[in-house]
């Protein structure tokens, strides 16, 4: 299931224009799937710009975009009938709905 798992959460995140180059990487993480992203693409220009600040951290920090991306990829697996946690470490795991069994 997990390589099910892994396609269906690329595929929902590719259709919602995630794909390629967004810095967003899905692997498995037994019956999960963790959602990462790595925003060197996007940081590095700010961090050599700034690069003689002493406080460049500060010049780096994107705490509000990572709060917009989680918001809007929970609304993706949402939408795709996935279920996503979010972790304070900056990711997302998504599982899939477990169909309930019959009673018997």
């Amino acid at each position: 299931m997990s390589g099910e798992l892994v396609e269906r959460v690329r595929t929902a995140l590719a259709d919602a224009g995630f794909g390629p180059g967004s810095g967003l990487t899905a692997q498995s993480d037994g019956s999960a799937v963790i959602v990462s992203w790595h925003p060197d693409r996007l940081i590095r220009p700010t961090i050599t710009a700034h690069a003689d600040d002493p406080d460049v951290h500060a010049a780096a920090e994107i705490s509000g975009i990572r709060s917009a991306l989680d918001a809007a990829l929970t609304s993706v697996f949402l939408a795709a009938g996935l279920v996503p946690l979010s972790h304070p470490e900056g990711f997302i795991s998504v599982t899939a709905v477990r169909a309930a069994s019959p009673a018997g």
